[in-house]
C-alpha cells in the first residue's frame, strides 16, 4: 500500500510556506494542504525530532511527551518551542495553540480516549500524519517493518513543509549510518532475549516491533521472533528454555535497565541463564528503539556493547 502521494505547486518563491501544495495520505485518511503548516503539534518525541532535525521549529506551536533526554543538537531548537504536556495534552489543549497539523508518533495519540480519530481533526480543517511504522493499514503488527519507515517519515514531512532537500539530505545520512550498523553485522547470529519490564511475566518483544528490528539488523536472533504483534507478554519458562546469548534491557521510565538485571540477578532461577550468570546484558534507551532519528544511534551503540562483550 503505498503511503502517500505528493503533488508540488509550481511558485514564484520556492522558500515561503505559501509555496507548497501537498496531497498527503496518513494513517487515518487523506488531507490536501494548500501551504505548508505554520503552527504544527507534535505528539511522541520521534515525531518531535523529525521536526527538530529538519529545521523546522520555527513552524511548532507545540509539542508533548517526550520519552527520554533531547539529543544536544537538537536541545537549543527544542527549547524553542512550547511544552503542552507530559504525555497526552488534553484536546481541548491543543485546540488553544490554533494548530494546522497533528504529528503523531503512536497511534495512541489519535485515540478516542487521547485526541481523537484523524479525520475529526481534518474536519476541522487541520492536517494530520501519523509515522509509518505505527500505522496497522501501512505496516501491519504481523509483518516486520525493517528501517524503511524511518526514512519514509522523513520524506513525508519534507514534502508537507517544502523542505525537500533538508530532507534529502537527512535521508542519505540517516541510510548510509543503517547500512553501515547492518554491516557491521555485531550480533553474528547470537540469540537475544529483549526486555522490556515486568517481573512476574516479562513484556518482550514479537515479530514485529522496533525493538526487534534493532536486534536483528545488528544479527541478533530475537528468542520471540516467531510470535506475532510488536509487543508481547513472554513466559519466564521460554526464556530459560532459550537461555539466550544476550540479554537487552531497555531504559525506560516506566521500568530502568539496573531494576531489570537485579531482578533476573536475584532470581535463583534466573539467575542460572547464562548470560545472567556471566553479565551478557547491554542497555537501549527506549528513545533509540523506535523507528525514528535515534534509531542509528541505537544500533551503534547496541554494536560497539556487543563487541564489548567478546
Amino acid at each position: 500500500m503505498k503511503l502517500y502521494n505528493v503533488v508540488i505547486a509550481v511558485a514564484l518563491f520556492p522558500a515561503a510556506a505559501a509555496a507548497q501544495e501537498a496531497t498527503i495520505k496518513s494513517c487515518g485518511g487523506t488531507f490536501v494542504y494548500d501551504t505548508a503548516p505554520e503552527r504544527a503539534v507534535t505528539l511522541n518525541q520521534q515525531a518531535t525530532e523529525v521536526m527538530l532535525a529538519l529545521g523546522l521549529e520555527d513552524r511548532m506551536a507545540g509539542t508533548a511527551y517526550m520519552d527520554d533526554e533531547i539529543l544536544p543538537q537538537w536541545q537549543d531548537a527544542y527549547a524553542s518551542v512550547p511544552v503542552l504536556a507530559e504525555k497526552y495534552p488534553a484536546r481541548e489543549v491543543v485546540i488553544t495553540t490554533d494548530p494546522d497539523f497533528l504529528f503523531a508518533g503512536f497511534a495512541s495519540a489519535f485515540s478516542e480516549d487521547n485526541l481523537g480519530a484523524e479525520a475529526g481533526w481534518h474536519d476541522l480543517g487541520i492536517g494530520t500524519y501519523l509515522v509509518d511504522a505505527s500505522c496497522d493499514a501501512t505496516n501491519p503488527k504481523n509483518v516486520p517493518p525493517g528501517t524503511a519507515p524511518i526514512l519514509r517519515d522523513i520524506e513525508v514531512i519534507g514534502d508537507i513543509f517544502g523542505v525537500e532537500g533538508q530532507a534529502a539530505d537527512l535521508i542519505a545520512e540517516t541510510k548510509a549510518r543503517l547500512d553501515a550498523a547492518s554491516q557491521a553485522n555485531s550480533g553474528q547470529g547470537r540469540t537475544a532475549f529483549i526486555y522490556d519490564s515486568g517481573d512476574e511475566t516479562p513484556f518482550s518483544i514479537g515479530c514485529c516491533g522496533g525493538p526487534g528490528v534493532l536486534v536483528e539488523t545488528v544479527g541478533l536472533v530475537n528468542i520471540a521472533s516467531d510470535l506475532e504483534g510488536r509487543w508481547v507478554d513472554l513466559a519466564w519458562e521460554r526464556v530459560v528454555q532459550e537461555n539466550p546469548d544476550v540479554i537487552v534491557l531497555i531504559e525506560a521510565d516506566w521500568s530502568s535497565a539496573a531494576e531489570k538485571r537485579a531482578y533476573m540477578e536475584s532470581d535463583p532461577v534466573l539467575a542460572e541463564l547464562d548470560a545472567v550468570r556471566d553479565g551478557r546484558f547491554v542497555t537501549i534507551p527506549f528513545s533509540q528503539t523506535v523507528l525514528g532519528l535515534q534509531f542509528a544511534d541505537g544500533l551503534d551503540s547496541l554494536s560497539a556493547q556487543l563487541d564489548a562483550l567478546n
